[in-house]
């Protein structure tokens, strides 16, 4: 992870002038208009995907496709391929120089580039595996229904994100996302960023209880802390504003986790220590279209699930992930590796500068709202990631992760209970809205819980940016909170473990617990967008609001992308 240093900027000058809301949307278009020559150097990427041999299939495929026949070591293209009746017939012919360098399928989760000037070719192609093929006059060959033994059709890999992303059919190089990230950047407000001392420096490892706006969503949050490391004994970190916003943390305590050196450990939703000793990454990930993205859970890689088919309506985005398991498992425990999109960011920004000058009115309203209706809207909208898991009734509901913020990605675990039965695999199904969230690693582990030493540290020290000392406002869950209010306050906190050192068959793992909430600085202008505002009030309005917004995106990048 990159490493980032705190730069209190008490003293906006430029990078306070870059906040203003006008003045970043002009910079970052503009830097988006210079890089447009970016993108033409887009890289585009195919992969095969296995159809059902069915008569259905081999009909509609014949009508437009290559085949590239594969019997045995033998590889030949079909010419005019068609079904008649029980048998396939076509033209034997060697391959030819366009389709030879594309005879090799791609391997299961690899997607392969291609040129613009190939795509008329590979896109066009379906390899056919037969056992026997009898052959007739002049060339002329039959291959029998029964011997077709697998379809493999080549498409476009639209899904790919190594070191670049696709919107829709434009693909945007390494160069223009970091402008579009500029863009969200300038305007974005998140939640109080952490820093932990990693023995050198201090890191940035996260993102403190994300989506906790105004007061009634006040939470918990369990943050890994893979950075940190003691020094003498002492742990040090660093909470901070850098955003406009007003920030209230309620708690903040250091725990470590002494454990077996054979296992890892992750805290739920709930603060409950789990470990984790036989982690088993999915067999088979699938989208509601259809996709696989088994690949893409399979490690920590920075391939990542982003939720971004785009299928009509408010529906969520969802993947199935199959796993297999010990036929007499009761309960196990689901491994993510995941984080919010900065995509999630920019919406959430949009719409709440539809309230225009009335924004500080309804901010105020929502302090003293029942925090169960802005859950209940959140939910309908699709913003927090929904884990369910198969049973003999249906989809049953595991959890639902709240937001984490879209500048780090963690791991999180998920405690899951499923009937013991004589089956070999658990299917757990993933949803959220469109773009919201990015999954970029999942397992399985099954192995019970094995005993750990828990230690709430002792906080020595926390010290304020300006020297003051708020021990007191972070050492208890009472009515006392830390209070930073503008970009550049931070404040330094120091823990103690009475932990005995970790001999050879064990090893330390820490998390922040913290507890609070924060609220957005802003001075929109103008009336509000009332016919736009009341339809957020509709189940899945949001999740539309994602969609156009995308379209939009796409047909401002269409101009920039026309001369390719």
């Amino acid at each position: 992870m990159k490493q980032i240093s705190i730069v209190p900027f008490n003293n906006p000058g430029v990078l306070g002038l870059l906040r203003r809301r006008a003045v970043a949307r002009v910079v970052a278009w503009a830097l988006l208009l210079a890089v447009g020559p970016l993108l033409t150097g887009c890289q585009r990427f195919y992969r095969a995907e296995e159809k059902a041999v069915s008569r259905d299939t081999v009909s509609l495929l014949a009508e437009s496709k290559t085949f590239v026949v594969h019997q045995g070591a033998s590889v030949w293209e079909l010419r005019s391929p068609r079904l008649n009746g029980e048998v396939l017939e076509g033209t034997k012919a060697p391959l030819s120089a366009a389709v030879s360098p594309f005879q090799q399928v791609p391997a299961k989760g690899k997607s392969p580039r291609y040129n613009k000037p190939d795509a008329p070719v590979v896109l066009n192609i379906v390899h056919v595996y037969i056992a026997d093929a009898q052959s007739g006059a002049e060339d002329q060959v039959s291959i029998p229904f029964a011997d077709i033994r697998q379809i493999d059709l080549i498409e476009k890999d639209s899904d790919k994100t190594t070191a670049s992303y696709l919107l829709g059919g434009l693909g945007i190089t390494v160069g223009a996302m970091a402008i579009l990230l500029v863009i969200v950047a300038l305007t974005k407000s998140s939640c109080p960023f952490v820093y932990a001392y990693d023995g050198k420096e201090y890191r940035f490892v996260g993102e403190a209880y994300g989506g906790a706006i105004f007061a009634p969503a006040e939470r918990n949050d369990y943050l890994p802390l893979p950075a940190l490391q003691p020094e003498n004994n002492q742990y040090r970190l660093k909470i901070s504003n850098e955003l406009k916003e007003r920030q209230y943390t309620n708690l903040a305590e250091l725990w470590v986790v002494q454990h077996p050196a054979t296992t890892q450990v992750l805290l739920d939703q709930r603060g409950r220590v789990q470990t984790l000793a036989s982690l088993q990454p999915p067999t088979e990930v699938r989208s509601l279209a259809g996709h696989d993205y088994t690949a893409q859970l399979q490690a920590t890689d920075h391939s990542a699930v982003l939720f971004n088919e785009d299928s009509p309506g408010s529906a969520p985005n969802e993947v199935v992930m199959t796993f297999a398991k010990p036929a007499g498992a009761r309960q196990g425990k689901l491994v993510l590796h995941a984080q919010n999109s900065l995509w999630l960011d920019y919406l959430y920004g949009a719409f709440i500068e539809k309230f225009g000058a009335y924004y500080n009115t309804w901010a105020g309203q929502q302090r003293t709202q029942p925090a169960a209706i802005n859950q209940q809207w959140s939910l309908d909208q699709g913003i927090p990631l929904k884990v369910y898991v198969e049973t003999a009734q249906g989809w049953q509901l595991a959890e639902t992760i709240p937001t984490i913020g879209p500048l780090a990605s963690r791991d999180l675990v998920v405690p899951l209970a499923f009937a013991a039965n004589d089956t070999h695999h658990l299917r757990v199904k993933l949803e959220c809205g469109f773009m919201f969230w990015e999954v970029d690693y999942a397992a399985l582990d099954c192995s019970p819980n094995a005993p750990v030493q828990l230690d709430n540290c002792r906080l020595i020290s926390a010290t304020t940016e300006r020297g003051a000392d708020a021990k007191a406002a972070l050492a208890a869950d009472d009515a006392n909170y830390l209070q930073q209010f503008r970009p550049g306050t931070a404040v330094s906190l120091a823990y103690e473990t009475k932990l005995p050192a970790p001999d050879a068959q064990t090893r330390r793992t820490t998390f922040l617990r913290t507890k609070g909430y924060y609220e957005h600085i802003r001075d929109f202008k103008g009336l509000p967008n009332l016919p736009e505002l009341y339809a957020f009030k509709k189940p899945g309005r949001f999740i539309e609001f994602s969609k156009e917004r995308y379209q939009e995106a796409t047909q401002a990048m269409r101009p920039a992308t026309a001369s390719r």
